[in-house]
């Protein structure tokens, strides 16, 4: 088997284009936190990340990423499409709908191949961790209980934090028994004794004042409604991204950014470099972004860096993470588009 390993330099965006609505350059002074290098540029890699780990590490990488998420397949036996549209030039004909493939979720060695696949990545992520990082892996029922146990072979069992319940409500009831689906599970795992942390406290709507002595309460004027403050727990509670959201893009696993706020926010600072080494839609990097972190994403899927690299570069049209009635309007920092070829047999 030949091996390419090489990383090559695709593209650097750190000029504005037109189409996208700047004729300023990307560069904004006021725009970087005080421990973010000015001549850092963010990085969107397409490839294997198994390939692109190993090169990373070979670059003098390990140990200086701060916060890893992943959301990997879930070992669900699907396959994953896109819809894509094409418009007709004929006036009084339809768009025609095109499904292509967005990414695999089958193993015909059946769970023995998916483990394999896991271990020898999640092995790369804990080499590119630095000491006081994290990483949170995001799955479900379907493989979830054997991660965990992997991880606690290679993190630590002493290094597992949490295990954070995603609860999300949608439609649909169980076909045969049981009570129906409706949470994901992330593990949350530490590189070392002392990793970053931040307390979280979040606002609870409150539909009578409780005016008791010791509550934060406090009126929200654009919403017009009551709030409390209350600490983080390990049930995030959030909604998944609705046909009519604004964040909502044609990708069929996209998480919403309400979502990835508060784990960046708790296991990273402002200038720390946050990765996801199965990027999808761009999410991680989009919220990094926003709260000023540094990022490097990457995915197998052309797709995925297609709509990655176009999110970023309409940021600014993209709703503000403090508010969904606010727009963000700023344009994203510098960054760069490599890429690295698979293996050939």
């Amino acid at each position: 088997m030949e091996k390419y390993d090489e990383i090559k330099l695709v593209e650097v965006i750190d000029k504005p284009q037109i189409k996208y609505g700047f004729t300023t350059s990307l560069l904004s002074e006021d725009e970087w936190p005080n421990n973010y290098p000015k001549d850092w540029k963010n990085i969107l890699i397409h490839g294997d990340n198994k390939l692109v780990m190993s090169s990373l590490i070979k670059q003098g990488w390990a140990g200086k990423i701060n916060l890893i998420y992943i959301d990997p397949p879930f070992f669900t036996g699907k396959n994953f499409m896109v819809k894509t549209k094409v418009e007709s030039n004929e006036i009084d004909k339809e768009p025609i709908i095109i499904k292509k493939l967005a990414y695999k979720d089958t193993w015909s060695g059946g769970i023995a191949s998916y483990l394999k696949y896991m271990y020898e990545r999640l092995v790369l992520m804990r080499d590119l961790l630095a000491e006081n990082g994290s990483i949170y892996v995001h799955l479900d029922w379907h493989v979830g209980h054997y991660v965990k146990v992997m991880m606690d072979e290679i993190f630590g069992y002493e290094n597992f934090v949490n295990e954070i319940v995603w609860h999300y409500k949608t439609g649909g009831i169980p076909k045969k028994i049981g009570f129906s689906r409706k949470h994901d599970v992330i593990y949350f795992y530490s590189k070392g004794e002392n990793p970053i942390f931040n307390k979280l406290k979040v606002k609870t709507y409150l539909a009578h004042r409780a005016s008791r002595k010791g509550v934060e309460e406090f009126f929200d004027e654009l919403e017009k409604r009551w709030y409390r403050f209350k600490y983080a727990d390990d049930v995030f509670d959030i909604q998944f991204i609705t046909q009519d959201e604004k964040e909502r893009l044609d990708f069929t696993t996209q998480k919403p950014e309400a979502l990835i706020k508060p784990i960046i926010l708790a296991s990273s600072n402002p200038g720390d470099i946050v990765a996801d080494f199965f990027c999808g839609s761009g999410t991680t990097l989009a919220v990094a972004e926003k709260l000023g972190r540094r990022w490097i994403g990457c995915d197998l899927s052309k797709f995925a860096i297609q709509v990655t690299r176009k999110r970023l570069l309409d940021i600014h049209n993209s709703k503000d993470l403090q508010s969904d009635k606010r727009l963000y309007e700023k344009p994203a920092r510098p960054f760069e588009l490599w890429y690295i070829e698979n293996e050939v047999k």
